[in-house]
């Protein structure tokens, strides 16, 4: 009977997991390796993109389109009136429901798969630890290496399904008032500390910036926000459809050049005013990937160095939350400022941060920079890399094997729009008919 391990158990591996589950036909049995959560008994399954902290943190993807399961388009939607009525109530399908919930949702599926998995007396083992090195054997069965006593598993094929973890803080400087890590538990407080009239400054404005604003703003947070950004920008909200755009770029034209694609979008701006590079980006999301393989390696490397304005306007927010942070932009209470940080140092019980312009004192400094695309910085990713098993790519790795798999995020170099649901869906799809075939 072939073994198939799965590695890291958050989104993508608890729906690859269900649909092994589904899948199942006596011809093979299953490891499942959490090397995040802190037991598979439905107390604590909650992954840190879909944390308990608070119930202000939402997503920034509709409902409608949160389906954890492909054949069922209204299975979130169908979730959250079933369990959540008045949640529903004021979400609807077009609305954003709150992460809290989405990682109930998750933990749902999840015991219904353990469940079935019984049912069918399917083979299921559960390992609470997390894999640090995987090695192949003559043999071609690989072996994976455990951080508690060095105990080692057998399988045939592997799921690489871990989370892309935070960027650390680029200073030494610790305490309670610097959280360096926004989803760890060690910072529970934080999320759930009402502050009053304090100075908390972010690094970084991206998506999870806007989180910890609009989370601070509805538990009545008055005092001061400073968001630190090397550019000074948010990113852009989620809008309603004018019109849906015509099919003006096609996935042949990356072939032509990165310039050569830029000025056709420009063009056709110029040419229709009441359009923004949100309307571009929306309506050549079916064949971005096309666009990106067929990018040569010199045209990714130049695309990659717009990448921070491409985020800005493909990984848009909630309308709601952009007008929370005007809101408060207009009353004084949040400031974003460009440029970098040039030094963190503490004086007592207070944060000195220091840009080229100005020294800034806080209360609290939040790291709110974005994902760690440094594969070297993932001890798992580093020695499969080392073992040849992965291979490096422009933004992260590769399988070097046909019995190694990799699941969400972790394909971004290969299919650069990987992580929204709907497109990790398909790749764990195509991963799983893969391990169950015989």
């Amino acid at each position: 009977m072939k073994k198939i391990a799965i590695i890291g158990f958050g989104f993508c591996g608890r729906i690859a997991f269900a649909n092994l589950v589904k899948s199942y036909k006596s011809n093979y049995e299953v490891i499942v390796f959490d090397e995040v959560e802190k037991n598979f008994s439905g107390d604590v399954l909650h992954s840190a993109a879909f944390s308990e902290f608070s119930p202000h943190y939402i997503l920034n993807v509709t409902a409608k389109k949160m389906t954890a399961i492909v054949e069922e388009e209204q299975h979130f939607c169908q979730f959250l009136q079933q369990n959540y009525p008045q949640v529903w109530q004021e979400v609807g399908e077009l609305g954003f429901a709150p992460r809290q919930i989405y990682g109930y949702y998750l933990q749902k599926i999840s015991d219904e798969s353990f469940l079935s998995a019984k049912e069918k007396e399917m083979k299921v083992s559960l390992i609470k630890n997390k894999v640090v090195g995987v090695e192949q054997d003559k043999s071609k069965k690989f072996f994976l290496l455990t951080d508690s006593e060095g105990k080692t598993y057998k399988s045939d094929e592997i799921i690489i399904a871990t989370s892309f973890k935070q960027t650390s803080l680029p200073f030494a400087v610790e305490g309670k008032n610097v959280v360096q890590y926004l989803w760890n538990q060690n910072y529970i407080d934080f999320h759930n500390n009402n502050f009053s009239n304090q100075k908390i400054a972010l690094l970084g404005s991206g998506l999870t910036a806007v989180d910890v604003i609009v989370g601070l703003k509805k538990k009545g947070f008055n005092g001061k926000i400073t968001v630190i950004s090397r550019r000074g920008n948010f990113p852009k909200s989620h809008f309603c459809f004018l019109e849906e755009l015509p099919n003006f770029i096609s996935k042949e034209d990356s072939k032509n050049g990165l310039l050569f694609l830029c000025l056709k979008i420009r063009k056709f701006l110029r040419q229709n005013p009441k359009f923004d590079l949100r309307y571009v980006i929306h309506s050549i999301k079916p064949i971005t990937v096309d666009l990106w393989y067929n990018f040569d390696e010199r045209n990714k490397k130049l695309f990659l160095r717009l990448m921070p304005y491409w985020t800005i306007f493909r990984h848009r927010a909630p309308q709601s939350s952009i007008e929370i942070i005007d809101q408060m932009i207009a009353a004084g209470n949040l400031e974003i400022k460009n440029g970098g940080l040039i030094s963190v140092e503490k004086e007592s019980d207070k944060i000195l941060l220091k840009t080229k312009k100005e020294v800034l004192e806080v209360d609290y400094l939040v790291n709110c920079l974005g994902f760690e695309f440094k594969a070297q910085k993932y001890p798992l990713l580093k020695q499969m890399l080392d073992s040849e098993l992965l291979k490096n790519d422009l933004l992260m790795v590769q399988s070097n094997h046909d019995k190694i798999h990799l699941l969400g995020g972790l394909n971004v170099g290969k299919d650069f729009e990987c992580t929204a649901v709907p497109d990790m869906l398909l790749g764990i799809i195509e991963v799983v008919k893969k391990c169950s075939s015989c």
